[in-house]
Formats: structure tokens, sequence, C-alpha cells
């Protein structure tokens, strides 16, 4: 598998190859849209049970998370050096250490489904409807682990079309199954929302299976002329053997790589999901915490539906071609391309705020009926079109740094606008100040501007130092051991 083309490395090029992922994006979203718009039919404590359940799940797959960006920085850096030898390598090291780390991530969550959702400090009513979701839930950790690192590889490759076809088959099980449990009659599963969990579950699966198909038949099989070298049928070539004597040797210092890009991704979105959680159990001391709970849960969804995934999708691209480029030691191309995505997608999402503001009574009511969550989600929305262009910008410079491997950079800025910014303040504000739900969503806006400046001044400085390079040239194999 060669390394992407020169008319994927320019604006137009990256906006073709995140469209199948933005795509994939609305197609992840509608998964959480069922299951926040049948919870919300039934109360909002239940809706607030979902939120919070999600956001444990989450927060138990950060190894996976960090596993899979850095797996994918490593193969687009490889890839783009036309080293496909290598490339194979960390591919097959992230899907064994993403079955690892799946496996540990199911048994987390499952066996720590109380003390997660205890520290929302949500009601009893809602820890009672997102206990046995979250259980449920835990059983796809191991395959949804593996999937997310399989999909950073095709995207790695410039596949993003298969990832909407996985991604697609995965949305259909889980949405079609869980309806179909959720409104079957005479089951367990009979309007009950561990239906949507068992779903999920079933899809996760099948994704998995159907993503080791096509890198089976597209990649991890291949070298680059297209000859099999790691087939079943060809076990013994001269490549096979060189691949089985050198991979004792350099398993450890990829390892150790993945490790130190990986885990600052990890806490990086750990940094998140604590801010989550804190702001969560920050309302669940203010009065009607419920409703403003459920109000969040809703919030946090419109967001994601219009901004964030699709966000995520066009920081995947910009990710894999500052990596393909890094690979072939375009850096100052590289570091043009990432101001020029950054700029767009900031452009983009300043219309899109502009959109989810004024709509947010309608998109509220997709989720709720409710009409005291309701009023709140319009209050939470009320910034909408200040936060979206800020998450925007930042979200793309911190995956340059990521293609770059500099994950600790992000780390740092997103530490600071998420642990020392958002959640004391959130706090103050809230609490001591008395100003409410308000006061939480100005400390969520003021966070965001802190993550933007500090993500500005972090690539304008950094990106393109010596370090990128000595980062870059220290994970290349030596030619001795190729």
């Amino acid at each position: 598998m060669k390394s992407l083309n020169e008319d994927d490395m320019t604006l137009p090029g990256a906006l073709r190859l995140a469209l199948p992922l933005i795509a994939t994006s609305f197609v992840f979203c509608v998964i959480g849209a069922i299951d926040m718009t049948v919870a919300g039919w039934q109360s909002p404590a239940a809706q607030a049970a979902v939120g919070i359940a999600d956001q444990c799940i989450f927060a138990t797959m950060l190894l996976g998370t960090g596993l899979a960006a850095a797996t994918g920085c490593f193969v687009c850096q490889s890839l783009g050096a036309n080293d496909t030898v290598q490339a194979h390598r960390y591919a097959i090291d992230g899907i064994v250490c993403g079955m690892a780390v799946g496996t540990m991530s199911s048994i987390a969550c499952f066996t720590g489904c109380h003390q997660l959702i205890q520290l929302s400090g949500c009601t009893e009513a809602t820890r009672q409807v997102a206990t046995p979701y979250l259980q449920i839930c835990a059983f796809g950790n191991l395959p949804f682990t593996i999937v997310i690192v399989q999909a950073s590889i095709l995207r790695s490759m410039g596949q993003t079309a298969h990832c909407l076809r996985l991604w697609s088959l995965i949305g259909v099980i889980s949405i079609a199954g869980g309806l179909a449990l959720f409104y079957s009659s005479g089951t367990i599963f009979s309007g009950s929302l561990t239906s949507l969990a068992v779903a999920w579950d079933l899809g996760a699966l099948a994704g998995v299976m159907h993503a080791a198909r096509i890198l089976r038949s597209s990649f991890l099989n291949r070298t680059d002329d297209g000859q099999v070298n790691i087939s079943r049928n060809n076990f013994e070539t001269p490549e096979r053997k060189l691949l089985k004597r050198v991979f004792d040797k350099t398993t450890i210092a990829r390892l150790k790589n993945l490790c130190e890009v990986g885990i600052p991704i990890l806490l990086s979105e750990a940094c998140y999901l604590l801010s989550l959680a804190a702001v969560y159990a920050v309302l669940g001391q203010l009065p009607g915490s419920e409703r403003l709970q459920a109000a969040y849960t809703v919030a946090l969804k419109v967001e994601e539906t219009f901004a964030v995934l699709p966000l995520i999708a066009l920081s995947a691209v910009s990710a894999t071609l500052v990596g393909h480029q890094l690979g072939a030691e375009r850096f100052a191309r590289a570091k043009v391309l990432g101001w020029q995505l950054a700029v767009a997608a900031g452009a983009v999402m300043v219309l899109c705020g502009n959109f989810v503001h004024n709509a947010s009574p309608a998109l509220g009511a997709i989720f709720t009926c409710d009409p005291i969550v309701l009023k709140e989600v319009t209050t939470g929305m009320a910034s909408i079109n200040i936060s979206l262009p800020l998450i925007a910008f930042s979200s793309i410079l911190f995956a340059n740094l990521e293609g770059a491997g500099q994950t600790r950079l992000s780390l740092l800025a997103q530490f600071t606008g998420y642990i020392l910014f958002r959640i004391p303040l959130a706090y103050v504000l809230a609490i001591t100040f008395k100003l409410g739900y308000e006061g939480v969503w100005m400390a969520i806006v003021t966070s965001r501007f802190v993550i933007g400046l500090a993500a500005l001044i972090l690539y304008k400085t950094k990106f393109s130092n010596y370090m990128t390079v000595r980062l870059f040239e220290s994970k290349r194999m030596p030619n001795s051991a190729k």
C-alpha cells in the first residue's frame, strides 16, 4: 500500500477525504441520538442516565482511544516514508494491543459501574436506570476498542470510504436491533434501555469482523508491489521470515513509541471526561438537578451532532495528512496544510454555530418533550456560536500535533483548560456566586477560549521545531534492522 497521492495533500483533497468520515460521524451520532430519544420518552431520569452511562463508557475506553490515535500516527508516518513493512508492524501491534486494552476496559466498566455512576452525583432514580444499561454496554468495549484501532488504520491508508461502510454496518445493527428488541413483546428487553445496549454490543462485534476482512484483503497481507506476503498460503516467504526475525527485536521499541504518543492522548481525553463528570456533579447540587443534568446531556448531544463529530472526522484526516507529510519529511508543507485546515474548520463552524443557536429550541425538542428541560437546553445553546469556532480551531491544531507525534503539547493545553479552568470556575460561578446553570456554561465557554488560545500558541511555536524532526527520526527503524 503506497502513500496518499499529491492531490490528497491539499485543502480540497483533505475535504474530499473527510466527507466519508463526516457522514460516518452522523451515523455514529444517530446511534446515540436513538438512545437519547428513547430515554427521553421515558423520563428525565432515564435521559440523564443514558448521558451519564455514555460518559462512563468513554472513560473506560480511554486507553483504546489513545492506542488508536498512536497507531494511526505511526502507520501514517511509515506510509509517508514508503516503509510499508514498518506500517504493517505498527498496524498489527495496534490491533493486538487493542484486544488486550479492550478486555481490560470491559472488565473495568462492568465491575466498577456503580462507582463510575456515583461520581456524577445523580439521583437514585437515575442510578437505577444507568447501572444495568452500563453493565450491558461494557461487553461492547472489547470489540469497540478493536474497531476504532482498525478504523484508524483505514484512515491512515486514506480509505475513508471503508470507514463509512464500517460504521454504517454498526449503525444499522445497533439502531434496528435496539428498536426491535425495545418494542418486542414478551421478552426481558421489552421497554428497557438494556435492549439498546445489547444491540450496540452486537453491532460493534459485527464491525470488528467486517474491518478485519477489509484490512486482510487490502493492507495487512500486501507489500508495496501488491504481492501477498503475510497470507496463510504463503507463510514462509522471504519477507515473512524477515518479519519473524525482526519482530522480537523491535516490538518493545514500537510499543514504547505507541505509549509515548498514546498516553498523552489518553490523559487528554481523561481531562475532558473528568471535566464532564465534574459538571454533572455540580449540576447535581443545584435545585432540579435531574432536569438540569438531562438538559446538559441534550445540549452535548446537539453539539456532537452538528459540530463535534464532524470535527473529529476532519481532525482525523488532518492528522493523517500531516503524518504522511512528515513521513516524507515535508515539514513546512505539513505545517501550512495544518493552518489551512484549522482556518477552514473555524469558518465552517461559525456558520454551524449560528444555525444551532437559532434552531436550538427545535433541535432540543428532538430529544426531549419536557418543557423545563427544553428551556434549559436553549440556555445552554445561547453561547454555541462562540463555542463551535473555538472547538474547531483547537481540535484541528491538536490533530496536527497528533500527526507529528507531539501529543504532550495537546495534553498541556487541555489540562489547563479543562482541569485548571473549567472545573473550579464552574463550581465558583454556579455554587458560590449562585449563578446556577448559566454559571456552568459561562465556565465552559471560558475554558474553551483558554484551550483555543493555548492550541494557537503551541502550534505556532512548537510544531516545526527540531524536536519534531528528531521525534520522527527516532521512531523510524534503522536500515540495519530492515
